[in-house]
């Protein structure tokens, strides 16, 4: 590809990233398009070239732990020679926490609602071109610091998107495990990406089938304690142990002479199924 000097130079990862970005968004060019993603891709060789689109596209993401801002500069008394600076004082990012004004708000996280102390302040940072939107979270003793390119959207709804990314780590798990995307780990790059393909269009095609039919009383018989996003009604690991299940009550025990025996102690029952799920 070439630079902004005309000059042919090998593509990296992040052109093949943006590459990817700019043809999703022109192909969805109906639709707002936002990247969520983690704190790997906070930087501004990643974030720039998607903010000097025409249509900028907004990042949301996760920051380091290191990550420092500036704030703006102050305005001197008297005016001085030279470009007026930028950018003012410099400030650790996590220990706003601690300096500034903490606002609690009410935020939807994988699927509760919970109350998060949070700390926003619009600051300079990643040497980007315009001002970002920070939000310091606090979870009990966990504190994490989010950043969005669009300074319109509030605390609570940058929180919410960059919770909602924690589908992705779901649908990965749910394709290794049960859909057979982890054995093609280690074969050559074409048949994977047809295979990853192949395996993403299954694991959607579950999941509509899955939200179609998801009041079947099937579903509800495996009764988990503390659901998580592991074991919600939408998984596919509750689905395999709801299947194995319902397979071994209506097919196993239904038929056996054993049947009356255990019937009469649950708790064998649930150990059986347990066992076999």
């Amino acid at each position: 590809m070439c630079d902004a000097d005309g000059m042919a130079r090998p593509m990296n990862f992040w052109d093949n990233a943006h590459a990817a970005l700019f043809q999703f968004t022109d192909w969805a060019c109906k639709y707002t398009v936002r990247v969520v993603a983690d704190a790997y891709f906070s930087n501004k060789s990643f974030i720039q070239p998607l903010l000097d689109r025409k249509n900028p596209i907004h990042v949301i993401t996760k920051l380091k732990s290191n990550a420092v801002g500036y704030l703006d500069p102050e305005t001197p008394e008297i005016k001085k020679r030279g470009r007026p600076r930028k950018k003012g004082e410099k400030v650790k990012i996590l220990g706003l926490i601690k300096t500034e004004p903490i606002q609690s708000v009410s935020v939807c996280l994988y699927g509760e609602a919970k109350t998060i102390e949070v700390v926003v302040k619009d600051l300079w940072l990643l040497d980007l071109d315009r001002k970002v939107r920070v939000v310091v979270t606090k979870i009990g003793s966990n504190v994490a610091a989010l950043i969005s390119t669009d300074i319109m959207l509030s605390p609570s709804q940058i929180i919410e998107i960059y919770g909602a990314r924690f589908s992705i780590e779901i649908a990965i798990k749910d394709m290794k495990q049960h859909l057979g995307l982890g054995d093609y780990q280690h074969q050559s790059l074409l048949p994977t990406f047809r295979f990853v393909h192949l395996v993403a269009v299954a694991y959607s095609i579950g999941k509509i089938t899955l939200l179609k039919h998801s009041n079947n009383s099937w579903l509800y018989a495996y009764e988990n304690q503390g659901d998580t996003p592991w074991t919600s009604e939408l998984s596919f690991k509750r689905l395999r142990i709801c299947l194995k299940r319902f397979s071994l009550e209506k097919l196993v025990f239904s038929k056996t002479a054993l049947d009356q025996e255990v019937e009469k102690n649950t708790s064998v029952k649930d150990a059986i199924l347990s066992i076999a799920s």
